[in-house]
């Protein structure tokens, strides 16, 4: 009786033990998972790569409203495939020389082109390097065209 006491003491030691283990192998993946994710944000914001291999990216017209905000900018281009992250776009933007001096307008922008360079193109600072798709300056055009008429009606006077 003794002996099986004992060896059921051993199995609940091990068992503990086990248990135990297991508990710090899962708070050390936990942690390297945490480490390998801070670190991917990190390098996103400072190693200042576009989002395509130069040569490979797409442009587009992107349209900066007057009153944008930094966040609602982020998700336009990362909607329109521009850059990789809408978050990392706005942290980018918070440390950049760049927060919040956007003026209103289209650009042509790329993928190829870093957060720095989107930034200088859309503050105005300097022009964009890259040529709007074929047609894409009439279709900013006649979206506007429809803005500014409406825009129109509401300032006239009311007869």
């Amino acid at each position: 009786m003794k002996k099986v006491r004992t060896t059921i003491g051993i199995v609940i030691d091990t068992m503990g033990s086990l248990i135990i283990y297991a508990l710090i192998a899962g708070a050390i993946l936990f942690m390297i998972g945490q480490a390998k994710h801070y670190y991917e944000v990190g390098y996103g914001i400072f190693s200042q790569q576009g989002k395509d291999a130069r040569g490979t990216g797409k442009v587009v017209m992107f349209t900066v409203e007057e009153g944008a905000s930094a966040s609602s900018i982020g998700q336009k281009l990362e909607e329109e495939g521009i850059v990789e992250s809408a978050r990392l776009f706005v942290i980018q933007e918070k440390v950049s020389d760049y927060s919040g001096k956007y003026v209103p307008g289209s650009y042509a922008l790329s993928s190829e082109m870093t957060t720095e360079e989107i930034m200088r193109v859309i503050s105005g600072t300097e022009p964009s390097p890259y040529t709007p798709p074929e047609g894409a300056e009439q279709e900013a055009e006649s979206a506007a065209a429809p803005a500014a008429t409406e825009q129109a009606a509401q300032e006239a006077p009311a007869e």
